[in-house]
């Protein structure tokens, strides 16, 4: 599923408040489950669902689901 570009950079900002080393958007590579996000310091993957969320309405992201997301950031993958 593709999605536009600015819902990748609104969820990287909301990260990087809660993760400051996440870095900024690059490219990214989605399948029918997962987005995987390279940023300018690693990669993320993010659920699908979690971006038609965000797409959606970023309030149907609560803040745990964000800490829990954050956690799943790879450091020096970019």
């Amino acid at each position: 599923m593709n999605f536009p570009l600015y819902i990748y950079y609104e969820l990287l900002i909301r990260l990087s408040e809660i993760e400051s080393g996440i870095g900024d958007y690059v490219s990214s590579n989605a399948n029918d489950e997962n987005c995987v996000l390279r940023t300018t310091n690693g990669i993320i993957t993010v659920p699908i669902n979690l971006l038609r969320r965000q797409s959606a309405d970023p309030n149907l992201i609560n803040l745990d689901e964000l800490i829990a997301l954050s956690k799943n950031f790879k450091p020096g993958y970019a």
